[in-house]
């Protein structure tokens, strides 16, 4: 059994768990696309084809991460007793995709937010307007009840 601190085993390790992350979140994605409901508003439509791209680049982002851990299985990190620059360029453009995949979940969780700021707008505006509906039909009611004719000795007149 090889070594656990054994650089080339951990860096296949590691491309084989990103590859199974990259293959669950792209079913997921898949998944979640089909499920959507196909009438949706421009705004909605928009934030979804927005957060599909997001996460199609993102699933994307861990596959290449994931081949080049595996590439950089194969590269020493040393050569002729000075550090492998192919090693440390290709460790480097991992780290750059490290850092793109954070802000694209960033992105991710900013336009999440943005889609449940404007949803909850819109049924605060709806709730109002069902209680401003409910207000002017209890009103309606109430002014009905009044203006109608009443039995009471003032209402008839003089007898």
């Amino acid at each position: 059994m090889p070594r656990a601190d054994d650089l080339p085993s951990a860096s296949v390790g590691l491309a084989a768990g990103l590859g199974l992350i990259a293959l669950f979140l792209g079913l997921r994605e898949w998944y979640e696309r089909q499920a959507r409901e196909p009438n949706l508003s421009s705004a909605d439509g928009l934030h979804f084809r927005h957060q599909d791209m997001r996460r199609r680049l993102g699933v994307g982002v861990l596959l290449a991460i994931a081949v080049l851990a595996l590439a950089g299985s194969r590269i020493a990190p040393r050569a002729a007793g000075r550090a492998n620059v192919l090693f440390v360029l290709l460790w480097f453009l991992v780290l750059t995709l490290i850092v793109v995949l954070l802000g694209l979940a960033l992105a991710d969780l900013l336009a999440t937010r943005a889609y449940a700021r404007r949803h909850r707008r819109e049924m605060l505006r709806e709730s109002i307007e069902a209680i401003r509906q409910q207000a002017r039909q209890a009103a309606a009611r109430s002014r009905k009840e009044t203006d109608g004719p009443t039995d009471s000795a003032a209402s008839r007149g003089p007898e």
